[in-house]
């Protein structure tokens, strides 16, 4: 009787942990759905301002509209975890993501869209944190290396290598509504995860005010964070008054809501800070928004310096980025799978995963006008491992230490300083680049004056194989100017892009003194830091 009951627990204990696989693959392939939807504008900007007859500025909207939202979004889906059963909670998010998606591909109405990518941002918020919280409930803490390995390859591969190659892929042969229509079936698979969940034994619990105030405070430092970061080198930044009067708002709001969360903490506050009281997540915190800007900063200059240097196509232009994915997903892998397997200290990866990235990225500012995908591949495959390393180590670093109402907060902050992390680094990059622009210009331009005599010998080549071709030798001299200014508008982006590039690799070296000063305060502020 006793070995028969032991037969049905081994067996019900088996169901269980494969049963648990399979939650894990489905929220996998549903989060990539946020990946895809978060890197929209990168290929098909273009094409979106045609179909819905836009400006640059409107059309930006589409993209903000939908950051802000998620990242509004993301405490109040910790707050959710903890208060509504996991299954529902993935069912509701992965059905507005469902209705989203459609109403998205359906649209060519600029307000609609907007309304539509909220609605969106809303869900994927939910969605990525809810689905995180229930992997570390759902899998013991030894098993994480690889859970969380596995679960980067959505948040963290697929919106950097993965899906600006699809959309590229998508806007070339088709249209920009089919980026919507081909996240349909991954999030599809969302629905099947929040029916097994119950099954799965994953519990949820309790229930507080909800804290409306903090929500609107979030909301309205979030959506002047993001205008500012998105659209601050387009206006000049400090020299347009609305830049100036956002920049005011955010910063108003921001530390109103820091403040009333304070005050609020014992009262059902939107965020619950006990998770800084943990060392490991404060320091964790700090260096994912280190490491955000580097990961979506990179992401967004490797793209662009194909596109407006190289001449790729959109499609290539997301292909670049694709073979790295492989070595980004080897690195997540291999760390996971040390620390799981090996009991690696989880912080050893970070500096080896930190050293490929500036590596790799030190190394591609040395790129040309000539430079093609055989040239970079090999440096992309570089900056992929190191990722890859990087992540999965600063996720089990940060998050390890927490559990229940901390964890899920914990998660949801994590996520904002990536996120944010990234929006930082993206209009550093942007306004960095477009200084290098007016920089180069004005220093190269210099050795195109009409009594340079290297710039006339150029000239004349260019007439004389012009002629030969079968210009007219009257038009063949403007033609000629017009190809070195040709020529010379692409050296200068060449020289600016290697610039940022150079910029990107040495972040970290800039970052690192003041992370290490946080690191050896938020040791001795720490509560359970051994006595002397």
């Amino acid at each position: 009787m006793s070995c028969s009951a032991q037969s049905v627990a081994e067996a019900s204990s088996g169901e269980r942990s494969a049963l648990r696989g399979w939650v894990l693959l489905l929220l996998i392939l549903a989060t990539a759905t946020d990946a895809i939807n978060s890197t929209v504008l990168v290929i098909a900007r273009a094409q979106l301002m045609g179909s819905t007859h836009t400006t640059t500025d409107e059309i930006a909207w589409v993209n903000m509209a939908y950051l802000a939202a998620k990242l509004t979004c993301f405490p109040v889906a910790a707050w959710l975890c903890v208060r509504v059963a996991s299954g529902k909670l993935i069912l509701a998010a992965t059905t507005v993501l469902l209705v989203s998606l459609v109403g998205c591909a359906m649209t060519h109405h600029l307000e609609v869209l907007i309304m539509w990518r909220i609605l969106q941002g809303v869900a994927g918020a939910v969605l990525l944190v809810c689905s995180q919280f229930v992997l570390f409930e759902a899998f013991p803490r030894r098993q994480q290396g690889v859970v969380q390995a596995a679960f980067a390859f959505s948040v963290i591969m697929a919106p950097t290598t993965l899906t600006p190659a699809l959309q590229g892929w998508a806007v070339d042969t088709g249209s920009w509504s089919w980026i919507f229509w081909a996240s349909f079936p991954l999030a599809l698979c969302g629905l099947i995860a929040a029916l097994l969940l119950p099954l799965a034994g994953i519990p949820r619990t309790e229930s507080r005010p909800f804290d409306w105030t903090g929500v609107s405070l979030m909301a309205t430092a979030m959506t002047a964070i993001v205008f500012v970061t998105q659209e601050g080198s387009r206006y000049n930044w400090f020299d347009e008054p609305e830049i100036v009067v956002l920049t005011i708002v955010a910063m108003i709001a921001t530390v109103s809501f820091v403040v009333w969360q304070f005050a609020s903490q014992r009262r059902g506050a939107l965020i619950d800070f006990g998770a800084f009281r943990d060392e490991h997540f404060s320091f964790g915190f700090l260096v994912s928004f280190v490491a955000g800007c580097a990961l979506f900063g990179s992401a967004f200059i490797i793209p662009a310096f194909a596109t407006n240097v190289l001449d790729f196509s959109p499609t290539y232009a997301g292909f670049l980025l694709l073979p790295s994915g492989l070595c980004v997903c080897a690195g997540l892998l291999a760390a996971g799978s040390a620390i799981q397997f090996r009991s690696l200290d989880p912080t050893r990866p970070i500096p080896i995963g930190i050293l490929c990235f500036m590596t790799a990225m030190w190394v591609m500012s040395g790129s040309t006008s000539q430079s093609g995908l055989p040239d970079l591949v090999a440096v992309l495959l570089l900056r992929g491992f190191g990722l890859g390393l990087l992540f999965v180590s600063l996720t089990l670093v940060t998050l390890n230490g927490l559990n229940g109402v901390a964890l899920a907060h914990g998660i949801a902050l994590f996520n904002v300083g990536r996120q944010l992390g990234g929006q930082v680094g993206i209009g550093w990059l942007a306004t960095y680049l477009d200084h290098q622009n007016v920089l180069n210009r004005t220093v190269l331009s210099q050795f195109i004056t009409p009594g340079n005599p290297a710039f006339i010998q150029r000239r004349e080549a260019i007439e004389t194989a012009l002629i030969s071709r079968g210009f007219n030798p009257e038009d063949a001299g403007q033609a000629a100017i017009r190809v070195i200014q040709q020529e010379f508008g692409r050296q200068v982006a060449t020289v600016s892009f290697n610039e940022c590039f150079l910029a990107v690799a040495v972040l970290f070296l800039g970052a690192a003194p003041v992370l290490i000063l946080a690191k050896i305060m938020l040791h001795r502020l720490s509560p359970h830091r051994p006595m002397p």
